[in-house]
């Protein structure tokens, strides 16, 4: 006696069993005929579907530090499903994962990071960075807060640090043992007190607040800046 025999003999028997309980209302025989077509149904789709997965593609740019590599795009695996043929057929497209491995300059720094608001001293008090945007317009802490929408990296802080070392556009991460998690930040600003330092040899790097008002953020001197991408 085969396997698919046996398979059958035991299903009619259990069947039979249940539709006997049913008689004395010990069990429901519609709630355990779904159950079975539910559980059949599951296999069948386990046994018919499997992953489509997705390839790893490697570019290269001078625009990312030696050493660093950026998720471009986020692999998804896709879906195979097995046709009344016997073929697989593509359910759900795989995407492919864009790994971008830098050729640049290496951009690995330890400095002091600081924070600053619009209301600063030397600020105007309107809030515009130094930077202009891709399209022409110009950014305002005052009307468009401290994060930018960055194309690639998401939201992340703003950022002001002396361009001859830090082109507008380049993204940082920034951690030290006082920030719990590393910050993401765009250069978008600058200031004297960073083109002082960089003349005497210094990395300083102010961080953006909405406000120096009871502003409650540490100097730290011991910072460590890594760049995941030169300017835009």
């Amino acid at each position: 006696m085969n396997t698919i025999i046996i398979n059958c003999f035991g299903k009619l028997i259990t069947i039979i069993t249940v539709f006997i309980l049913s008689l004395t209302n010990l069990v429901n025989l519609d709630e355990f005929r779904a159950d079975i077509r539910n559980n059949d149904k599951n296999k069948i789709l386990k046994d018919k579907e499997k992953p489509l997965k997705y390839e790893t593609i490697k570019e290269y740019s001078d625009k990312v530090p030696k050493g660093i590599e950026n998720i471009k795009i986020k692999g998804v695996n896709g879906v195979l499903v097995l046709d009344e043929t016997g073929e697989y057929k593509v359910f759900k497209d795989k995407i492919d994962e864009v790994i971008v491995i830098g050729t640049g300059k290496e951009g690995i720094y330890t400095g002091m990071i600081t924070g600053y608001g619009p209301d600063c001293k030397t600020c105007d008090g309107r809030g515009y960075v130094n930077c202009p945007l891709l399209d022409g317009t110009w950014f305002s802490l005052s009307n468009n807060g401290i994060y930018y929408n960055d194309s690639q990296f998401g939201d992340v802080r703003i950022l002001a640090a002396d361009h001859r070392e830090f082109p507008c556009g380049t993204i940082i991460e920034v951690s030290n043992e006082n920030i719990t998690d590393p910050i993401i930040g765009i250069v978008l600003d600058t200031g004297s007190a960073m083109k002082k330092a960089y003349n005497n040899g210094t990395i300083h790097i102010d961080l953006a607040f909405e406000t120096e008002q009871g502003l409650k953020f540490a100097t730290n001197k011991n910072t460590s800046f890594v760049v995941r991408r030169w300017g835009w």
